[in-house]
């Protein structure tokens, strides 16, 4: 069904009046790998070689309709989605300015460095961003966004402002908001960004868990505040991004740090950033990255400190029932702990403009489990059209 929507979408864009400017681009990333041992699974692959966890093919069209009026679509299909075909960006654009336009629609988060051509992996020497830091679980908008560029003195800046919401799977983001900042001179890069909304994700368990302590509100009066604490229902997130590259073509360095914040909810801050480095040998790139990221289980555990670990009503059932619940979320903040750590050496070979063949190999590392250290080797093509 999805697939039928966005193809007749897109039909509909082709069909505008034979005045507006119609251009089609295209892209594709062809990514197959695998873990090098049986019992290793990692970023959606296991010991069985695979396309389908990175893979995308997608199909951008814009017709610009007047001078100052434009309208974008983009299809994608993902292996992860069994290549359903969906929209990803659908949007329409109004230029106020030679610097200044707004656009309003289904439109890109930037959220990151990357975000706007995260999809095209032809864009960067990587097969897919650093999980740790993009691995998050929205990248677009149904809202609005401002964009502001200009030039002082040596430095091009600009200015993104958006408001909209987003969903995706079980999670929604109401009252989305933010703004970033990006700075460019010759070699140098800077940008930042700071975004708020009200983050909900249903939980079948969770609630299970809060109805049942629930029961105790008339021996714990504490206990109502506790479990909502425990729904992730309009809770405040906030994001914080900062970014810096320094390229000087022969060879590049980067880092990208984020923080993402959570307000009375069951889910721990989260920090990650990540390391880059490469060289440039013609058509060949060398390149290394090391990412981490890191989550306190004591943000959640916090809460805890709200109602007794026991209770004492002289019924062995009623008592028993109450360590029982409150171990279970006790559990529930343990699970937010998360210490992972990846290093990835690559290379990219470009083959044509548009056209690049990559390889890497991933040593993926769990403090708080060893069980799920991983060894990944990945290999793919990246085109454009």
């Amino acid at each position: 069904m999805k697939t039928k929507l966005a193809l007749l979408s897109v039909a509909s864009l082709l069909a505008m009046p034979a005045v507006a400017d119609i251009k089609i681009n295209g892209f594709a990333n062809l990514i197959g790998g695998m873990t090098l041992d049986d019992d290793e699974a990692v970023y959606g692959y296991d010991s069985d070689f695979n396309f389908e966890p990175a893979s995308v093919f997608g199909l951008q069209v814009r017709g610009d309709v007047s001078e100052k009026l434009s309208a974008t679509a983009q299809l994608v299909g993902r292996g992860s989605d069994d290549y359903d075909a969906s929209f990803e960006w659908a949007y329409m654009t109004y230029a106020l300015s030679n610097n200044s336009s707004i656009s309003a629609g289904r439109v890109r988060l930037p959220f990151f460095k990357y975000s706007a051509s995260l999809d095209v992996g032809y864009s960067y020497h990587w097969l897919t961003p650093p999980d740790s830091v993009y691995g998050v679980l929205i990248n677009n908008m149904d809202g609005v966004r401002y964009d502001y560029s200009n030039y002082a003195g040596d430095w091009e800046y600009g200015v993104q402002a958006f408001a909209g919401r987003s969903e995706a799977d079980t999670v929604e983001a109401d009252n989305l908001t933010g703004i970033s900042f990006e700075a460019t001179r010759d070699w140098f890069n800077i940008r930042t960004i700071y975004a708020q909304a009200k983050f909900t994700s249903p939980n079948e368990d969770l609630d299970f868990l809060t109805d049942s302590i629930n029961q105790f509100s008339a021996i714990v009066p504490t206990v109502t505040n506790f479990s909502n604490n425990f729904l992730i229902e309009d809770d405040t997130v906030g994001f914080f991004e900062l970014a810096v590259n320094i390229d000087k073509y022969d060879w590049f360095v980067g880092a990208e740090y984020t923080h993402i914040s959570f307000d009375e909810a069951p889910i721990a801050n989260d920090d990650a950033w990540y390391v880059t480095a490469g060289m440039r040998f013609g058509k060949f790139t060398p390149h290394i990255t090391y990412e981490h990221k890191e989550s306190d289980p004591d943000d959640v555990a916090t809460y805890l400190n709200d109602v007794p670990s026991t209770i004492a009503t002289g019924d062995a059932v009623t008592d028993g029932t109450w360590s029982a619940l409150y171990q279970g979320f006790a559990a529930v903040a343990a699970s937010t702990l998360e210490d992972t750590s990846a290093l990835t050496a690559g290379l990219r070979y470009d083959v044509e403009p548009g056209f690049a063949v990559k390889g890497e190999v991933t040593w993926f590392e769990d403090d708080a489990n060893d069980a799920n250290d991983a060894t990944l080797l990945r290999v793919g093509v990246n085109y454009t059209f």
